[in-house]
């Protein structure tokens, strides 16, 4: 049954591939290139991590294609879906989204587990999985974001979209998925019992949603309303954000805000390298 599933995964993967690779080659070169190749970058960084052991190629790929791909497209067509439902008004970015985002990415750890089931051995291998599903999400994400930042600022948007959603929060979508891939490397590396493994992946799962939901409503919505500048409640935005808050305050509440969990995963991924 698992083999099963992972086969009809591997097949939606491509087709989403094949969806989005339109939609790249649409988007003109430069805003694909910002969009693609900080993701890109990162992943490099997340390798790192697990250096010590040679995982297979196939299943990173995968874990990030299914996140661009699969995961993206899901992710959008429901939220859009939620948008148009009359009544929800703030709850779908502040809470209905980051579930359907975090459901939606760590489905590529699921797939990783039916087609490749030695590649999760442990929390650090789960880490590694969820993040590069998470970059792969963030990649097709920014593809719309850039575009849109594009047209309303032109060369300077664009720049400030790159700076802050492409480097500052670079790792956001691939912490968040990361949380769900420590406790599903936690869970099916030990070999324990099934109820057992739900619990423990439900538990990753719904911190995953909690963290997301929180910056969600928290920290981005701080960071819109310090980059809009308006001189008050209401009041139409300033025709660019003041640099220091650019290039100061900003990173300083991303870092406040995303450092924690950075830090709690590197310590799992370090304790994890020890043991």
């Amino acid at each position: 049954m698992m083999r099963r599933a992972g086969g009809v995964g591997v097949l939606v993967a491509l087709l989403g591939t094949f969806i989005v690779s339109g939609q790249v080659v649409a988007t003109p070169p430069l805003i694909a290139a910002a969009a693609l190749l900080p993701p890109l970058g990162w992943a490099g960084l997340v390798l790192l991590l697990d250096r010590r052991t040679r995982e297979p190629w196939a299943p990173l790929c995968a874990s990030f294609l299914w996140g661009a791909a699969a995961a993206a497209l899901v992710a959008a067509e429901v939220n859009d879906a939620l948008l148009a439902t009359h009544g929800l008004g703030d709850a779908v970015p502040k809470l209905l989204g980051p579930a359907v985002e975090e459901l939606a990415k760590a489905s590529a750890l699921l797939v990783v587990l039916a087609v490749w089931p030695g590649a999760l051995n442990d929390p650090l291998d789960g880490i590694v999985y969820g993040a590069l599903a998470g970059l792969g999400f963030a990649a097709t994400e920014n593809l719309g974001y850039y575009t849109l930042a594009a047209l309303q600022g032109g060369a300077p948007g664009l720049t400030r979209a790159l700076w802050l959603r492409g480097l500052l929060q670079g790792m956001n979508h691939a912490a968040f998925t990361a949380t769900v891939g420590a406790a599903v490397g936690w869970a099916y590396g030990g070999g324990g019992r099934r109820p057992a493994r739900a619990a423990i992946v439900l538990v990753g799962l719904a911190l995953a949603v909690v963290v997301h939901a929180v910056w969600n409503a928290v920290a981005s919505e701080t960071i819109t309303q310090l980059l809009c500048g308006a001189p008050m409640p209401g009041a139409a935005c300033t025709p660019a954000p003041a640099p220091f808050d650019l290039l100061v305050t900003v990173p300083v509440l991303v870092a406040t805000f995303m450092g924690p969990l950075a830090l709690v995963l590197l310590a799992i991924a370090t304790r994890t390298k020890r043991i």
